[in-house]
């Protein structure tokens, strides 16, 4: 059973396949918040899409018959157990992402930076392929002018003080 965070409200229970059902009729999208019992946090759907991926070769079943809605007073329905509340932010009403860690450290971060950082080795290594290229053809096409290696120096100073995230934007640990 899978809970869903839509326009700040908690709404649910809903099974997996009623999931996809909204996301295939763009009722809700990948950037959704979903909880279910034994997880610690709401997540994003897209962060979990083959809990919510109908494969091709799979047919979708065809209900036989229309149950009835079952009716029952509030005091005898099973309370739900172990929900954490959705946190929302007070200023804007929008679902509060909880601080994703990477599996990439940050100090390895900064001594790549600090020793192959003209390389641009600690930009691939988070993640970053588009500075790291841009840093490792600057350093080895213009090496020769006393600029560039200033210029692409201050650059890596200011990246291992500044970066903390990686380019999916998880915390580096």
């Amino acid at each position: 059973m899978y809970y869903l965070l839509i326009n700040g409200q908690r709404t649910g229970p809903y099974e997996a396949q009623d999931v996809q059902r909204m996301l295939r009729q763009n009722a809700i999208g990948y950037e959704t918040q979903f909880w279910k019992d034994g997880m610690f946090a709401w997540e994003t759907v897209g962060s979990q899409r083959h809990l919510f991926e109908t494969p091709i070769y799979q047919q979708p079943q065809q209900q036989m018959y229309q149950q009835q809605p079952q009716y029952q007073q509030p005091q005898f329905q099973q309370p739900m157990y172990q929900q954490p509340p959705a946190q929302v932010n007070i200023y804007n009403n929008q679902p509060l992402m909880h601080q994703q860690f990477s599996s990439k450290s940050r100090v390895a971060y900064i001594l790549l930076g600090l020793f192959l950082g003209g390389l641009g080795v600690h930009n691939f290594y988070a993640g970053y392929a588009g500075k790291g290229a841009v840093q490792l053809i600057l350093t080895l096409t213009l090496f020769w002018t006393i600029v560039v290696p200033i210029a692409v120096t201050i650059w890596i100073i200011i990246e291992v003080c500044t970066v903390d995230r990686d380019a999916f934007g998880h915390r580096l640990s």
